[in-house]
């Protein structure tokens, strides 16, 4: 059984809201714009890898999207789970197989690094565990390559996943404050932004602790309770005995089949515990219009995350509303990431496609859309006032194979300021437009609607854009 997210969204929609008809007389135009284009996120990778399968898992998908992001730093970590040692050669090997695949992924999509480019990145951390590896004399070339890394003339911020430890995130940090000032250290703070995996020693505890304003997405638990983390949603039904997703596509017999083929799928290794733990923490950051990485409230294949309180910069879990493979509604944590299941696993295993085919056709590639008008990936915001009708068109939109598109408008409640902004009726008819009413509000309310496009091909591919609409109360 196939529910759709478009399905989900529909079925939870409150049933009394009224929308207006498809075909009625044509409304003056709404005022919108798009957001920013985005431009390429800068990431820094901390990975325990060694310890068990699952970072080399992550590595063969980070490397699969290398075209996404520049790729700034690969840090072989400690954790909890790896205490006393570092490989880079785990690393590395990975790195080899990217080789033998980028002629092929060079015809599929554009903006590859070098396998060159991405080995001189690789910048062992200190072999030492948490706060042990921090303070006079600890410094390592992974925490030297952090600082120097932040402080490049570049505006964009630094992205760093933290797979395990954060014990050379927290040895930068100690060292800057140090040697700068406090303006300086605000301003290096500020263009930090972090994803951990939990926290795997008690480094990134301490920077927070130290750092409140840095800006931290984490799933707070008691240590090493990992079953109550929001990333587990990615695929550990049945390590942490939850329900709700469909397990297919993220079991062995599936990988076996989809993923571990070709010059670096070869080299993704069979998982012990749950397949990829450490993967939402740049699903989060592929732009594929769904998500917006300095709003992790919107949500995304990388979870939904809530802003702790106003004095912090800390993000932790949240909860979506989402009908299960059963039929059964539930509100969790890890639903804001199993929802996109079968999304993001197509789309890697359409990347490993890539590898595998040395001709374009040979593949199949995700749709491109277009939203009232704009292409790209960035949101389209606009402004309406109660009563009106807000249009939404996908016209424009193509598939680059030619495949069959089915396209899907929702709303994404959760997204919005409050779970309780009224529900729209999102009117459907034909597939590339729809309307709603804008909803009666005593205030400015934001909502959030989503199109959703999935193709044809093999696998199917999905594509998003996100129109956010600001709804202003009448005039009184």
């Amino acid at each position: 059984m196939r529910i759709t997210i478009g399905a989900m969204a529909r079925l939870l929609a409150a049933a009394a809201t009224v929308g207006t008809a498809i075909g009625a007389a044509a409304l003056p135009a709404l005022a919108q714009q798009a957001t920013p284009a985005p431009a390429k996120p800068r990431v820094i990778v901390l990975t325990d890898v060694g310890s068990d399968p699952d970072d080399m898992e992550s590595m063969v998908r980070f490397l699969l999207y290398a075209n996404e992001w520049d790729v700034e730093g690969l840090v072989p970590s400690t954790s909890r789970h790896l205490m006393d040692s570092v490989h880079p050669e785990q690393i590395t090997r990975r790195i080899d197989g990217y080789e033998k695949a980028l002629p092929n992924l060079k015809v599929h999509a554009k903006g590859w690094p070098s396998a060159d480019t991405l080995r001189s990145v690789v910048k062992p951390g200190r072999p030492e565990f948490g706060m042990l590896g921090v303070g006079e004399g600890k410094d390592s070339a992974a925490s030297d390559w952090i600082i120097r890394t932040v402080d490049k003339p570049d505006p964009r911020p630094v992205w760093i996943t933290v797979w395990g430890g954060a014990v050379d995130l927290a040895q930068a940090m100690w060292k800057v404050r140090q040697t700068r000032t406090p303006a300086e250290v605000a301003k290096f703070v500020a263009k930090l932004r972090v994803y951990s995996i939990s926290d795997q020693d008690n480094a990134g505890p301490w920077v927070r602790r130290q750092f409140p304003d840095l800006f931290w997405i984490v799933s707070l638990t008691a240590h090493r309770h990992y079953n109550l983390s929001t990333w587990g949603g990615i695929s550990g039904d049945r390590m942490y005995y939850f329900d709700g997703p469909d397990f297919t596509t993220v079991s062995k017999e599936w990988i076996r089949e989809n993923i571990q083929r070709g010059p670096l799928g070869s080299l993704y290794p069979s998982f012990e515990f749950i397949m990829e733990g450490d993967t939402p923490s740049f699903l989060y950051l592929i732009p594929n219009g769904l998500g917006s990485p300095e709003h992790p409230d919107y949500g995304s294949w990388g979870g939904r995350y809530g802003k702790v309180s106003e004095w912090d910069g800390v993000w932790t879990d949240t909860s979506d509303l989402v009908v299960g493979i059963d039929g059964k509604v539930r509100q969790t944590n890890k639903a804001t990431i199993w929802r996109w299941r079968e999304a993001f696993q197509h789309d890697f295993a359409g990347r490993i496609q890539w590898t595998l085919q040395s001709s374009y056709k040979g593949a199949n590639h995700n749709p491109q859309l277009v939203l009232n008008g704009i292409a790209g990936t960035e949101a389209v915001e606009m402004t309406a006032t109660s009563g009106d009708t807000v249009r939404l068109s996908a016209e424009g939109s193509k598939d680059p194979d030619g495949d069959t598109v089915a396209y899907d408008w929702w709303q994404y409640r959760e997204s919005e300021a409050t779970n309780r902004n009224p529900a729209v009726e999102v009117q459907r008819g034909d597939p590339l437009h729809t309307r709603f009413v804008a909803p009666e509000v005593s205030a400015p309310t934001r909502f959030h609607i989503i199109l959703e496009a999935r193709d044809a091909g093999t696998p199917a591919l999905y594509a998003y854009r996100r129109a956010i609409v600001t709804v202003n109360p009448r005039a009184k």
